[in-house]
């Protein structure tokens, strides 16, 4: 899955880290990798892994406050 948001607020590096730690903590024991592009209020991140947990961690990515306008851009599931 390959999205794209706004930030709600410009975002510090201390934020940036405690994002990365979360992630790094909590996504491999579910099976997901990916990469997160923060540049100038925006957001880009594509996720991989199991569909189900890639679904179930953007249902939860919506929820969070610092993204706004979120918009998929790809999401590919099983063939």
């Amino acid at each position: 899955l390959i999205y794209v948001s706004t930030a709600s607020s410009a975002l510090n590096s201390d934020q940036l880290l405690s994002i990365l730690e979360v992630s790094r903590r909590n996504n491999p024991a579910r099976g997901i990798t990916g990469l997160l592009v923060y540049k100038r209020g925006a957001f880009l991140q594509i996720l991989e892994g199991p569909e189900g947990e890639v679904e179930a961690l953007y249902s939860h990515i919506l929820q969070d406050r610092r993204h706004a306008g979120t918009v998929v851009l790809l999401r590919a599931g099983k063939e």
